[in-house]
């Protein structure tokens, strides 16, 4: 949990770093590499970014976990939103949960499968099948979820797929780097967050594309890997990223 919770709250800080060259890239005509290029501002926010996601590495890896270093401008693991003033750190605590959820029912559909020996003989197969599971667990019943507590439903969708996008970050962060390619018991990290993310069934320039795309900017400048997109709306940007991990 404190993996999990340590990603989620490194993650959110994704929007600061990128999402204003994801905005000016679908709508100046640059592109992503020129703009990231030309950001003064950029180094001392990204050094932030990348610090607290090399505690998540440390925290991993530390043969004593308890030990390991915590980014003090994050908050610790804890059982309540309501503990937090910043509506930031609400909004985290949310999304980080709704990642957890997901990884649980992935987990949980595993059990099921083995219960009822409705197991694939490609375990590479039965990864994704959990993962497609638990993402319509939890969006099966937004309709009636949202009526019955007066949200509009586009607003729960974008939270649950915004939750989906970060529990696809958790993935790539805990997957050891010669295991992103996939082995007989996993396809590829890019296969599987393709499968969490890729027909999500909002609007090509909803924010949850925004906040997709700059978590796959994170990846790809954490790997040093360019990124050699043209400028795009945020949805096709995230697919190309997708597609290029």
């Amino acid at each position: 949990m404190d993996v999990f919770w340590l990603i989620g709250f490194s993650g959110w800080r994704a929007i600061e770093c990128y999402s204003p060259h994801v905005y000016l890239s679908a709508t100046s005509g640059q592109t992503i590499d020129v703009l990231i290029q030309d950001d003064e501002g950029l180094a001392e926010v990204e050094l932030a970014y990348r610090q607290r996601r090399n505690a998540v590495q440390t925290l991993i890896t530390a043969a004593d976990p308890s030990a390991a270093p915590w980014p003090p401008d994050l908050p610790r693991p804890n059982a309540s939103r309501d503990t937090f003033d910043d509506p930031k750190y609400k909004a985290t605590f949310d999304l980080t949960c709704l990642a957890v959820a997901f990884t649980l029912f992935h987990e949980f559909r595993h059990v099921m499968l083995d219960r009822d020996n409705e197991r694939p003989q490609d375990l590479r197969e039965e990864e994704l099948a959990c993962d497609i599971w638990a993402r319509e667990f939890m969006t099966a019943k937004l309709a009636a979820y949202a009526q019955d507590h007066g949200h509009d439903y586009h607003e729960v969708l974008r939270k649950r797929s915004m939750g989906f996008a970060l529990a696809a970050l958790i993935l790539y962060e805990i997957t050891p780097v010669w295991d992103h390619g996939g082995n007989d018991a996993y396809f590829s990290v890019a296969t599987r967050l393709q499968t969490i993310l890729d027909n999500t069934p909002l609007p090509d320039n909803d924010p949850f594309w925004v906040f997709a795309a700059s978590l796959l900017v994170g990846i790809f400048r954490q790997k040093g890997q360019p990124i050699s997109a043209q400028p795009m709306e945020p949805r096709l940007l995230t697919r190309h990223l997708l597609a290029g991990l």
